[in-house]
């Protein structure tokens, strides 16, 4: 039997092929499955739509960023691991640049749910990064590190779409330097975080205290139980 098609990463690549020819508003989803050599029907089951399309191209590039990992990257320090990871991201995209930019200009063609998953997409892109890279996500603090570091991967994805150099130097260094910055912003975060935990646990601790003072001990007399000043009284008289 012949091997099936691979009709997701068909898709995939005609989506890019033709972002990188033409205005991304002008590509639509019967272009894409005729350059994908697919039935517009097959398209249909396998996506649906461009922005499914643009997710599922950043999830390929997820895989092979962590399919790449080596056990010895992780005896660097977490600052080095993060900007080889992110660089070993831009590496991967680098041959698709120009449809990126033309799907960058035309702001993505999503509209308000596509934007939200697109957004989701991101956030769980750079979970994976800061994993990958051997940080800690979980949690209050490690939700912040993935929006911290999703804000710091736009704005080098922008300067990165602009570097010309062969090796993507400047861009490195620019990400250097924000992920130098964001890693300040962390430590005060992570200082932050645990001076409010304290805080609530001392608080915590007073009111159990405070609760266990108040609460009668089992050999005290309940005041629902003693008979009324009136029961006494009729009892006394009869």
């Amino acid at each position: 039997m012949p091997p099936k098609k691979d009709i997701p990463n068909l898709l995939i690549d005609a989506t890019l092929k033709l972002a990188a020819e033409r205005d991304w508003h002008d590509v639509t989803m019967i272009d894409i499955a005729n350059e994908a050599g697919v039935s517009v029907a097959d398209c249909y089951d396998h996506c649906s739509g461009k922005g499914d399309l643009l997710r599922r191209f950043v999830k390929r590039v997820d895989r092979e960023v962590l399919a790449d990992l080596d056990s010895e990257d992780f005896n660097e320090p977490g600052h080095d691991r993060l900007i080889a990871v992110i660089m070993a991201r831009f590496d991967i995209l680098s041959e698709y640049r120009p449809a990126l930019r033309s799907i960058i200009a035309s702001g993505g063609d999503l509209g308000p749910a596509d934007g939200l998953r697109a957004i989701k997409t991101h956030f769980g892109a750079m979970r994976w990064m800061l994993e990958a890279a051997g940080f800690q996500t979980s949690g209050l603090h490690g939700s912040m590190r993935v929006a911290g570091l999703t804000a710091v991967y736009a704005r080098t994805f922008k300067y990165w779409l602009d570097d010309d150099s062969t090796d993507f130097g400047p861009t490195m260094a620019y990400l250097d330097r924000e992920l130098s910055k964001a890693a300040g912003w962390d430590r005060r975060v992570e200082k932050g975080l645990g001076k409010a935990s304290s805080i609530c646990g001392k608080i915590s601790k007073r009111c159990k205290s405070f609760s266990v003072k108040k609460s009668p001990s089992p050999g005290d007399n309940n005041p629902a139980d003693a008979p009324s000043d009136q029961a006494t009284s009729t009892a006394t008289n009869t």
